[in-house]
């Protein structure tokens, strides 16, 4: 018999899918609305991610601490854990237990000497650096009126302008800048909860040391079950590029600036002692320490140490200012042809162009941080958008080279071929619109 609904159902199962529509209809209302309230409490928003940070900062230094030093804990863990597993039953723990603790002492005790040799001697140099900053006004001006005794007036009218700036520049270091560094110094409050939190990172630190493979495996686990095997595979092998350029570049740019501040301070204390520079030796590994964490940066870094290191070497003399130019441009030199490249080599695959574009993006974003994370973080970035173009480009049968897309070509829509591009445009100027008329008539007494 016949089902009487058999109609019914036929003509509903024809009809458009109005629960669809509607769904949809309300995703995107819904998502307009998120997107104007995000819009007008951005501040908000803005603060409560700040506070999640905050929130989480010991965790943040403890990964970074873990992430930089992980290098040091493979090589002792392939050297010890054969000879633990050998001599002990839980060798296998009780080497990365003692891997772990080794690897943080060691990045302790480097960062303590590295403040050791480092703060007392920046210490000095900027205490020297304000008490002598009246003498080197004075040798400024005198040279300034040498230089400009040939023109009473113009040496008038700057000596003015000169003793105003100057005297701006004394009374904002003695009345702003000195109380700022004091009361920075005395926030007891501040001091204690960044300690705290370094205190904390080590701890977690030491946690992800000893536990990163669990960690590893725990992810993996819980990637498999989300998505299925192709996709998580392709997940694993992002994550392991990204690991590489991140790993690479960071832990390379350390190594190389390292040695140019090294490179710096041995430099400065030779043209000192040769006489070519009369500054006190303390300066000199100020100046290193100025070249060598702005050489992190990549691109800018070197310009970015060397203007405050100018200034601070011209207040003394300007002549010996102009052979420090010198030693930082042949010191750069060095290290953007020969230290750079033996470094990092090609751990990012970006063009000058593109480091410049991700410095300027990510440091206007995120700061001093950004720059110098940008490089790397949009090498990913580059590489994640490449794939995906070249995916769709091998789905339409079309070439990934960019070298085919060079010069006046198109793309056959039957054969995908390159061929020469045949110009449709209409003339625009009256020369173009003469010669096509030419060329018309021309074709009309051909035929």
């Amino acid at each position: 018999m016949e089902d009487p609904n058999q109609e019914k159902k036929s003509r509903f199962d024809l009809q458009p899918h109005y629960i669809e529509w509607g769904l949809t209809a309300l995703g995107v209302i819904v998502a307009c609305v998120l997107v104007v309230f995000v819009l007008f409490r951005m501040t908000m928003i803005w603060g409560i991610i700040k506070k999640f940070f905050s929130i989480l900062s010991p965790f943040i230094y403890g990964f970074v601490m873990a992430y930089l030093l992980m290098p040091v804990f493979n090589m002792l863990y392939r050297n010890l854990q054969p000879l633990m597993s050998r001599k002990f039953k839980n060798g296998t723990r009780l080497a990365k237990g003692l891997c772990s603790a080794l690897t943080l002492a060691f990045g302790l005790a480097v960062v303590g000497v590295l403040l050791w040799m480092v703060l007392p001697q920046l210490v000095t140099s900027i205490t020297s650096l304000v008490d002598s900053m009246d003498l080197y006004m004075n040798e400024i001006s005198g040279w300034v009126a040498s230089l400009l005794h040939n023109n009473p007036e113009i040496e008038h009218s700057f000596m003015r302008l000169y003793d105003q700036f100057s005297a701006q520049i004394m009374n904002w270091a003695q009345n702003d800048l000195l109380p700022q560094l004091g009361n920075m110094m005395s926030g007891v409050v501040t001091t204690v909860n960044v300690l705290m939190n370094l205190l904390i990172g080590v701890i977690i630190a030491l946690y992800i040391l000893n536990s990163k493979d669990t960690f590893c495996a725990q992810a993996k686990k819980m990637t498999y079950s989300l998505f299925t095997v192709e996709k998580a595979n392709a997940i694993m092998a992002r994550v392991a590029h990204i690991h590489r350029v991140f790993g690479g570049f960071i832990t390379g740019k350390l190594m190389d600036s390292s040695i140019i501040g090294v490179l710096c301070f041995i430099g400065m204390r030779l043209m000192i002692s040769f006489g070519w520079m009369t500054m006190p030796t303390s300066y000199a590994l100020l100046i290193a320490v100025i070249i060598g964490v702005t050489n992190i940066i990549p691109f800018f870094g070197p310009f970015i140490g060397a203007i405050p290191s100018t200034i601070l070497i011209m207040v003394i003399s300007p002549v010996q200012a102009l052979y420090f130019v010198i030693f930082v441009l042949l010191l750069q030199q060095f290290d953007g042809n020969i230290l750079g490249p033996k470094i990092l080599g090609n751990a990012t695959g970006l063009s000058s162009f593109w480091v410049m574009f991700a410095i300027l993006l990510f440091g206007g974003v995120m700061g001093f941080a950004g720059m110098v994370i940008g490089v790397p973080l949009f090498a990913v970035l580059y590489s994640m958008l490449t794939e995906k173009i070249n995916h769709l480009l091998k789905k339409r049968g079309l070439s990934v080279d960019t070298n085919d897309y060079r010069g006046h070509k198109r793309i056959d829509p039957e054969t995908h071929a390159f061929v020469e591009a045949q110009e449709t445009m209409p003339p625009v100027s009256a020369k173009e619109r003469r010669r096509a008329a030419q060329q018309k008539d021309q074709e009309n007494k051909n035929q």
